[in-house]
Order: C-alpha cells, then sequence, then structure tokens
C-alpha cells in the first residue's frame, strides 16, 4: 500500500524534545500517509472521505512545493 513505508522527519525528535519538523519534511511525510489512506478510502467505497483525503493531500503537495 502507497505510504506504508513512510516514515518520520529525520529531524522530528522522536522523544519530543526541542527540535520540530521542518515544514517542508512535514508535509512531505503526511503527504505521504494520505496517499495511502486514500486508497484505502476508495477501495473501501468511501468517496466522501477519500474526497476529504485528496483535498489535505493536495495541500500537504502545496506546501512542500511552495518551500521548494
Amino acid at each position: 500500500m502507497a505510504g506504508s513505508n513512510a516514515q518520520p522527519p529525520g529531524s522530528a525528535d522522536q522523544l519530543g524534545g526541542a527540535s520540530a519538523p521542518k515544514r517542508q519534511e512535514a508535509a512531505e511525510y503526511i503527504a505521504s500517509l494520505l496517499e495511502g489512506l486514500r486508497l484505502v478510502a476508495h477501495r473501501a467505497q468511501l468517496p466522501f472521505l477519500g474526497y476529504l483525503i485528496g483535498v489535505a493531500l493536495e495541500e500537504a503537495k502545496d506546501e512542500k512545493s511552495e518551500r521548494d
């Protein structure tokens, strides 16, 4: 499934410490997760949920591309 191998951004501190993921890294990670979720929604015949996930996916991709 798409997105199943997604890894948290490298700058994310696993223990919740001082460093936070950068916006671009976070957007890329979120987009990778959303791709898999959209596929699941589509296969489960949940069109409205798939649509909402698609909107969120486009927003994450836009955020990622704005920072490139």
